[in-house]
């Protein structure tokens, strides 16, 4: 009977921890961030292009700048789960015309991970708050069901890539202010995003 008790003890406080968990996780995630919406979510799970071709190529530029420099100094403030995904961010956004500083600058001021990763990074591999949709069958829930899992980082770095395209340029809306305008950001965000930006384009690689 001791025995019996002190388990159901145990499951009651256990329920109550990871409900203020999921709580607390999505108050942090949401706050002053980009969150994306499952309306435009679309088989954006599908892959851009082939993996294999975009890393391979040596010659993708953005404004006549190498990618693959660009992706050194986007390295230079990535760190913990992000760390080397530079040239990644950079070749994707590359070959498919979207600044690549834009593109690092919101993972970054979204997951934190120019210091600490965020939770939804560390648990869910979800850089850019991507929301889960339940009627799609080739997504994961993660939290409670409210964010989407993904299987790797890389994935999740592709699907943000495939969002902006298809949400933002692909609707003329290519400056920060006019992201900002599109998702009801205020001026500390788009300052905040400019001096990323600026940091990154500005920083020098070995």
């Amino acid at each position: 009977m001791k025995r019996k008790l002190i388990l159901i003890i145990f499951v009651f406080l256990f329920n109550i921890v990871w409900v203020n968990a999921i709580s607390i996780t999505n108050k942090l995630a949401s706050h002053y961030n980009i969150v994306i919406k499952t309306t435009n979510q679309n088989n954006l799970n599908n892959n851009i292009v082939d993996d294999l071709d975009i890393m391979l190529e040596t010659n993708l530029s953005y404004n006549g700048e190498d990618a693959a420099l660009i992706g050194k100094k986007i390295d230079n403030y990535l760190k913990e789960e992000l760390a080397g995904k530079g040239e990644l961010i950079a070749k994707y956004s590359a070959s498919y015309e979207i600044d690549p500083y834009l593109i690092a600058s919101m993972i970054i001021e979204t997951t934190n991970c120019d210091s600490v990763c965020s939770v939804l990074v560390k648990k869910c591999n979800n850089v850019s708050k991507a929301l889960y949709n339940k009627d799609n069958m080739t997504e994961a829930s993660c939290f409670g069901g409210y964010y989407q899992k993904f299987n790797s980082v890389d994935d999740s770095i592709k699907y943000f890539i495939k969002y902006v395209k298809l949400n933002y340029y692909d609707q003329d809306i290519k400056t920060v202010s006019g992201i900002a305008n599109a998702n009801d950001k205020d001026v500390r965000w788009v300052f905040i995003i400019n001096q990323m930006i600026d940091k990154i384009k500005n920083s020098s690689v070995s």
